[in-house]
C-alpha cells in the first residue's frame, strides 16, 4: 500500500470551489449548497436553509486560507506546519483535510501548471 501523501497529492493545486463568510474571531464559515446536482437545483430555492455552514477552528481556517489556487498541498502544509509548529506530523493532517474538502465539494484539486 501507498503511503499518503504521495509526492502526485502533495504537487496537486487546491483551489476553492464554494463560497465562504468570517466568522468568529476571524475563523472561516464554509457555504455548501445541500445539494450539488445541477439537475436538482430548482428544489434549492423550495429550501428555508439550502446550505449547509461549516465553522473552521483556527487550523481549518488556515489551510483554507492557504488554499488560494497557486499553491501546492505540499506547500500550504509547510505554511500550515510554521503556523502551528506545537503540532506533529502537519503535513499528513493538512493533506487528509485536503482530502475530504475536495471530496465533500468545498475544493477540487488540479495538477500543477
Amino acid at each position: 500500500m501507498n503511503a499518503f501523501p504521495d509526492d502526485a497529492f502533495l504537487a496537486a493545486v487546491p483551489i476553492q470551489d464554494l463560497a465562504w463568510e468570517s466568522g468568529e474571531g476571524g475563523t472561516v464559515v464554509l457555504i455548501r449548497p445541500k445539494i450539488l446536482s445541477r439537475r436538482w437545483l430548482w428544489l434549492l430555492r423550495m429550501m428555508k436553509k439550502p446550505n449547509y455552514r461549516v465553522k473552521l477552528d483556527a487550523r481549518g481556517t488556515a489551510v483554507w486560507q492557504a488554499c488560494d489556487g497557486v499553491r501546492t498541498v505540499g506547500q500550504v502544509a509547510e505554511l500550515v506546519g510554521r503556523a502551528f509548529p506545537e503540532e506533529a506530523d502537519t503535513t499528513t493532517r493538512t493533506a487528509l483535510f485536503i482530502r475530504e474538502l475536495a471530496k465533500g465539494g468545498f475544493l477540487r484539486l488540479c495538477s500543477p501548471h
